[in-house]
């Protein structure tokens, strides 16, 4: 049976590809790894097109590829889009203060949804977005649950 041997990182498709590696890196604490430029017409079916890329790494371990077109203007808006979308993915970070890092999130561009602030058994949730409408859900355990590394 053939089998995945490994996930290296997955990639997020962003409209300023400086603003956004500034949100992650300065605003979040990412670390800069390699970043790129490659010509990608046969991967996305558009002629001529070339991928420009910032990979980036969090010290928990995870790793993002940010990446925006050279040439072309992204679709869509960046607003933050109702969870429930099918194949919406959303990131999820284990915070020490949610308040602290929302605030964070305000000031290097991304939206803070207030109104999604819900307090479970394990701790409290609230939904962000970055600068290109990606939900970031913040997590502050005050308690154990096994879908969350402590």
């Amino acid at each position: 049976m053939a089998a995945i041997q490994a996930f290296p990182h997955f990639g997020i498709f962003v409209r300023d590809l400086a603003h956004s590696s500034r949100f992650y890196i300065e605003g979040l604490g990412f670390e800069r790894l390699q970043g790129g430029r490659a010509e990608v017409g046969s991967l996305l079916g558009e002629p001529n097109a070339v991928a420009v890329t910032q990979f980036i790494r969090h010290a928990g371990g995870i790793s993002m590829e940010l990446w925006t077109l050279e040439s072309g203007d992204a679709e869509g808006d960046a607003a933050p889009s109702p969870s429930n979308l099918r194949g919406r993915p959303h990131l999820c970070f284990v915070v020490d203060d949610i308040d602290g890092v929302a605030a964070r999130i305000e000031a290097f561009g991304g939206i803070v949804l207030r109104e999604s602030r819900h307090i479970a058994e394990y701790g409290t949730l609230m939904f962000c977005a970055d600068p290109d409408g990606v939900r970031i859900e913040l997590v502050q355990m005050a308690g154990a649950w096994r879908g969350y590394a402590s």
